[in-house]
């Protein structure tokens, strides 16, 4: 599969996830060629959240058989690392904007109690 297809059939399977015009996949030229980058228009509610859904970025990846490339060496001591040739990104985090301040006891609010406080303050303004 060439680089093209790969960066097409990586859309193709994340816009079932996320919408369609959600996602946008672009690959690195250059010295980076087979890097790919993807943005995914959705704002996860914390950091947490943004974690779970890169995993399942990778998880969906995985079951539609897609190979992504990697980098560096397998050795615990290498200067380089070891990893894949992607980068998920997202938009901020809904919760970023609260972390400093009189704002930060918003963090240990569960997810539901996020929303619910979310609807609210939506309502409010």
């Amino acid at each position: 599969m060439s680089t093209a297809e790969r960066n097409r059939a990586l859309k193709k399977v994340l816009e079932q996830a996320f919408g369609r015009g959600k996602v946008r996949v672009r690959g690195s030229r250059g010295t980076a060629y087979g890097w790919v980058s993807v943005k995914i228009a959705f704002a996860p509610r914390n950091m947490r959240e943004s974690q779970e859904l890169r995993s399942k970025v990778m998880q969906l990846i995985a079951a539609a058989k897609i190979e992504i490339g990697t980098y560096g060496y397998d050795d615990p001591g290498s200067d380089y690392g070891f990893g894949k040739t992607i980068n998920v990104s997202f938009e901020d985090c809904r919760e970023k904007h609260d972390s400093h301040g009189d704002q930060a006891w918003r963090h240990h609010l569960s997810a539901e109690a996020w929303d619910d406080l979310y609807k609210q303050e939506e309502k409010a303004a």
